[in-house]
């Protein structure tokens, strides 16, 4: 019963009533939540609905047997389908489910340069996703192999994703959302009200951040442009600091899995925006990687606000999915950054994105940074000084 309600928020969270294309990815071994998700979408008046099926143990034995020229010639690794339903103004679900340490014996470049690859077949799709002109949705569904890198049953992981995204037996998931998201849009507009002119991070394990935000900024909740409910879970409200301006630095509270490798106690130096330095007890390599994937991924594209005292981070699980510890944290991503931040970016991109403060690059990853200890001041332009976070918790 749960399992259908949660595919039937799925697709209300993609607002779907003037669409006509469903595209949704997943992966090849979700086959039972694939059929809910068939089932429930038969309540729309769509023409087709494309499911993707990724294989992510074949995905594996392709990148171990193959050089890079030959990754970029297999079709596996093309995502241009994307491009054809962009085109069609499709909606598009992204069923995350972790597979724990499968890319560990992968080289950390052979995983980003195959991400960049295949961002590059999908080009008229990016560019509709990142200036948020389509609908999308990214939510998590359990399977057997991330339960167990979690040390749990799979009916367990099921729970706590159940819990997170509020399916319950007799409630409304979706109304409960709505409710929930217009709680979290009041706060990002009194945000927006201050019009801060830097925000200043610090807590106990040596974060001691300085972050400016550009001239326009917007901060933003989980609603997309059209309505939608972009992430579930989420608990941020966020927005695009100026790229180029953040001084200090950043300690992780939590590990990063990217691309299901994990990245793990890291910290980065930032000056005029920029990483000048980093290092990490676990995944350096692969952290270089992401901070080298480009001219501009050494700077930051968000700065997001979680409370400790969250839904997600309250159930004690670290998720080992960036949906989920990201939702349970206070974090920052280097990379990209949305222009639904910013009044000026519509429609922006390189450098004319750039000139108005807000990155763009080949990447967006996420870290968290936010712990019981963390505490945010915001600064106004005169000069006026707003307790934003207090021992971990936002204080509006």
């Amino acid at each position: 019963m749960k399992k259908e309600k949660y595919a039937k928020l799925l697709l209300q969270a993609l607002k779907l009533e003037d669409k006509k294309y469903l595209f949704i990815q997943l992966p090849s071994f979700l086959r039972e939540f694939k059929e809910l998700l068939l089932k429930e979408a038969e309540c729309y008046n769509l023409r087709d609905v494309y499911v993707l099926e990724k294989d992510p143990f074949k995905k594996h034995d392709l990148l171990k047997n193959l050089d890079q020229e030959n990754i970029n010639k297999h079709p596996e690794f093309d995502a241009s389908i994307f491009n054809k339903y962009a085109k069609l103004d499709a909606a598009f679900l992204f069923i995350q489910s972790m597979v724990p340490d499968l890319m560990n014996d992968i080289d950390p470049k052979k995983i980003s340069d195959t991400s960049k690859h295949m961002r590059e077949t999908q080009k008229y799709f990016r560019d509709l996703y990142e200036t948020d002109k389509l609908n999308w949705c990214i939510a998590g569904v359990p399977n057997k192999y991330w339960a167990k890198g979690l040390n749990m049953s799979e009916d367990e992981l099921w729970d706590k994703i159940f819990e997170v995204s509020l399916v319950k037996d007799n409630n409304d998931p979706y109304q409960d959302w709505i409710e929930k998201l217009n709680t979290m849009t009041s706060r990002a507009k009194k945000l927006n009200e201050y019009n801060f002119d830097y925000l200043i991070y610090r807590n106990d394990l040596g974060t001691d951040l300085k972050v400016y935000l550009p001239k326009g900024h917007i901060w933003c909740s989980g609603y997309g442009s059209h309505g939608e409910i972009c992430n579930l879970p989420t608990e941020e409200v966020f927005t695009s600091p100026l790229y180029n301006k953040t001084e200090g630095i950043a300690y992780s509270t939590k590990p990063l899995f990217y691309n299901g490798v994990l990245i793990e106690d890291f910290y980065l130096k930032f000056k005029e925006g920029k990483v000048i330095d980093y290092d990490a007890k676990k995944g350096k390599d692969l952290l270089k990687t992401i901070i080298e994937t480009d001219e501009y991924s050494a700077y930051l594209g968000e700065c997001a606000l979680v409370s400790f005292d969250s839904p997600i981070n309250n159930t004690r699980v670290i998720f080992k999915e960036t949906l989920y510890d990201e939702n349970a944290s206070c974090h920052l991503a280097l990379g990209m950054g949305f222009t639904e931040c910013n009044k000026e970016a519509e429609d922006k991109k390189g450098n004319d994105l750039r000139e108005i403060g807000v990155n763009d690059a080949n990447t967006h990853v996420d870290f968290m940074i936010g712990d019981a200890s963390l505490n945010i001041l915001g600064i106004t332009h005169d000069n006026k000084e707003i307790i934003i976070m207090e021992k971990g918790n936002l204080v509006f």
